[in-house]
């Protein structure tokens, strides 16, 4: 999946097909595993503060429970959880790559009042002898 968001990345990027997968050289990936309890209180408690990834690019599923918001505006707004579905969220190498034609999302997760959420993440990253600029 990841292979092929680089590929059609790269293109709308009028690049050559190849290019962000040459550039990451050995890619490297890692994975999260978030449980978020059920909270009575879910104002008082947050479940992630906001952030950038750092990745290349991020594969998320995130259950069917919400809690993921975007920054939008200076707000946030929740993403509504879709069956069977992944998340794509392009880090911060991806922004720097493109010269910010493509944007770093800030997100982060909240709590839910009564059911338990988990997300799984799987960060995609360039090689660490990649040079990205």
């Amino acid at each position: 999946l990841v292979l092929r968001l680089l590929t059609s990345i790269s293109e709308a990027l009028e690049l050559d097909s190849d290019y962000l997968n040459s550039i990451f050289g050995k890619h490297s990936q890692s994975m999260t595993v978030n449980y978020y309890p059920p909270c009575p209180n879910p104002d008082l408690t947050l479940g992630l503060t906001g952030h950038s990834d750092g990745s290349g690019i991020t594969v998320l599923m995130q259950g069917d429970v919400n809690g993921l918001q975007v920054l939008k505006n200076g707000k946030w707004v929740s993403v509504e959880p879709i069956a069977n579905a992944f998340v794509i969220n392009l880090g911060d190498q991806l922004q720097v790559v493109s010269n910010g034609k493509f944007r770093s999302v800030e997100h982060r997760a909240v709590t839910n009042a009564s059911t338990a959420r988990m997300s799984i993440s799987t960060f995609y990253n360039p090689s660490q002898e990649a040079f990205i600029a």
